[in-house]
Formats: C-alpha cells, structure tokens, sequence
C-alpha cells in the first residue's frame, strides 16, 4: 500500500484547491464573458434594427411627397369638358 496517498497532504491539498479553485474562476470567467458578448450582440443587433430605416427615411420622403404632389395636381386639374370639344369645328382629313 501507498501510505503517501494515504496521509492527507497539505501541499496536496492546496496544490488541488488551487486547482480547482482556478478552474471555477476560469468557469465564472468564461460565464461572464459569454453572458456580456450574448447581451452585446443583442444590443448592437436591435440598434442596427431600429436603425437601418432612418437611412431609408429621405427616400421615402422624396417619394412621398412626389406621390403628394402628383395627386394633388390630379385632383385640382381643370377636368377636359367635352361640350367645348364637340363645338369646335372638326379638322378635315386629308
């Protein structure tokens, strides 16, 4: 039988304890980390989102308006009468 593997060690102990007490903190580290890079990405993912339509916003302007204006002047026109067309003297044909 072994009688060193037997005997607790204080070296022993603490060479494990720090061993695991660096694999924990490595852990909580690489948790940490995952979390805030997760919560960043999320971050920079909704505020691209919410963004990308002001880029759009002076086009959709533009259009809009011309959109605006070409009905208005549809609709404030003076409409074409027919009476003063059917009194109008008709061209010959050639």
């Amino acid at each position: 039988m072994d009688s060193a593997a037997s005997l607790p060690s204080s070296d022993h102990d603490r060479d494990e304890l720090e061993r695991r007490t660096g694999e924990e903190a490595d852990a909580q580290a690489n948790a940490f980390r995952r979390f805030f890079v997760t919560r960043l990405a999320v971050i920079i993912g909704i505020a691209w989102l919410l963004s990308w339509p002001v880029h759009l916003l002076p086009h959709t302007v533009v259009w809009t308006l011309l959109a605006i204006a070409a009905l208005v002047i549809g609709l404030t026109s003076p409409g074409r009468n027919r009476s003063t067309s059917l009194h109008t003297p008709s061209k010959p044909q050639r």
